[in-house]
């Protein structure tokens, strides 16, 4: 029985953003045959039968592995120090967020903060004794980067001619057991009528999205029906440091200025606790997720999609991404391109209006969803972890210190520390 450590950097709580949902699936299937330890920055009313949640200090002499999504400094040095083998968690492409996230500032901003998480996630891959991402688009990102960074070598390779148990697929999962409604959900709340047809955003409203072609869609549907209802299921993120983004207050406004917010299109404020989202999922007839062409797009895993699925609900989605091509594959629901609303408008009518469809797509959704339990989603984690076990790399700790080290220098450079007073000094970073 192999001790894991997991590392979450996300709040835990009842409600829970995809980070903190990631681990706290993770450590329930893990625990089926490990030692789990699920570290949290926290102090948190879930608990657990199954494996240990702590906020404390992290114990090294008793800990095999450690899972995590991010490596600082000093995680990197104890853990080198103590030979523990570290799996970076790089599901969530970064710097392709950030490029997004902050368009909204000056460049000078947006260049340091560029250069500051392309610094931080090289420090992640070179203090990595393997790296798990959440589809195969993922993996060749980051298998070019780690090339890059010389972390492939020769005796990796030997070991491991494929790699893949260095850089794994650990996507996000769906729970084994089916999506049941045990209470009302949206319906009730924003009191939509029960012949009414409501699509369903299943999540926050970050900048990389595109809500506003969906809203102007909603707006043409309701020039000819009266029928079609849309509810974007949480505004205000789980974890209070992360702000309002730009973008949910552009759609909120452009419900508005269309005047159609809280009569088509709704709002609902606070998240949904994690326990309690199927009784919202269940009351939707389509799932949506609408984003714009751009590179974040390419290598990204819309985990919302995924509840979609466990809920039966045919998918609407923007082309571009991997999730696209299984909607296709599986012929789950209907591909739109990017910023189009004429396609959305036919996308959602044809899946309303044709019930035959409706009732193919889910019968594929019902085969499908075995496929994607958490169970399933770990299993290539559980591989990596064994080889880790098995096959440890030699510890040269003195040329991992001066790689610490010289992170650390390369954070407290002078024009660094200077670039940051500017930054704060002029308020610069707008999201």
């Amino acid at each position: 029985m192999v001790r894991i450590l997991l590392n979450c950097l996300d709040t835990l709580g009842k409600s829970m953003a995809g980070p903190a949902i990631r681990y706290w699936e993770f450590a329930h299937a893990l625990a089926k045959s490990h030692q789990v330890t699920l570290r949290v920055p926290n102090q948190t009313d879930q608990i657990s039968t199954t494996f240990t949640i702590s906020t404390g200090p992290i114990k090294f002499k008793k800990i095999d592995v450690i899972i995590t999504q991010t490596i600082d400094p000093s995680l990197a040095f104890h853990a080198k120090r103590y030979k523990i083998p570290l799996i970076y968690d790089a599901y969530d492409p970064e710097p392709l967020e950030h490029l997004e996230i902050f368009k909204p500032s000056a460049l000078k901003v947006r260049k340091h903060l560029n250069r500051a998480i392309i610094h931080t996630i090289n420090f992640n891959l070179r203090m990595a004794d393997a790296v798990i991402c959440a589809n195969h688009r993922q993996r060749d990102l980051w298998m070019g980067s780690l090339l890059s960074l010389k972390k492939i070598s020769p005796t990796i390779y030997d070991q491991d001619e494929t790699l893949h148990k260095r850089v794994g697929i650990a996507p996000f999962g769906i729970p084994s057991r089916p999506a049941i409604q045990s209470k009302s959900g949206f319906r009730e709340k924003f009191n939509i009528k029960a012949s009414d047809k409501l699509l369903l955003w299943g999540g926050g409203i970050w900048n990389w999205f595109d809500p506003l072609t969906l809203i102007r869609a909603v707006k043409e549907l309701s020039k000819q029906r009266s029928d079609i209802k849309l509810v974007f299921m949480g505004i205000r993120h789980p974890n209070a440091s992360i702000p309002i983004m730009s973008m949910a207050n552009k759609a909120i406004k452009l419900a508005e200025d269309l005047k159609i917010k809280d009569q088509f299109v709704f709002f609902n404020e606070q998240w949904i606790p994690y326990e309690e989202r199927e009784n919202f999922l269940l009351d939707a007839d389509i799932g949506v997720s609408t984003h714009f062409e751009h590179l974040e797009t390419q290598y990204s895993f819309r985990t919302r999609l995924l509840d979609y699925i466990w809920a039966g609900l045919p998918l609407i989605t923007t082309e571009g991404d991997v999730f696209a091509e299984l909607v296709l594959k599986n012929k789950i629901g209907k591909v739109v391109p990017a910023q189009d609303v004429r396609a959305l408008v036919l996308a959602i009518s044809q899946l309303i209006d044709d019930s035959a469809e409706t009732l193919r797509i889910k019968s594929n959704l019902k085969e499908l969803r075995e496929q994607l339990v958490w169970e399933k989603a770990v299993a290539p984690l559980e591989e990596i972890i064994e080889h880790l076990i098995n096959n440890p790399l030699k510890n040269y700790f003195a040329y991992d210190l001066a790689q610490i080290l010289y992170y650390q220098f390369q954070k407290c450079h002078p024009w660094t520390l200077v670039e940051r007073w500017w930054i704060r000094r002029n308020n610069g970073i707008k999201t």
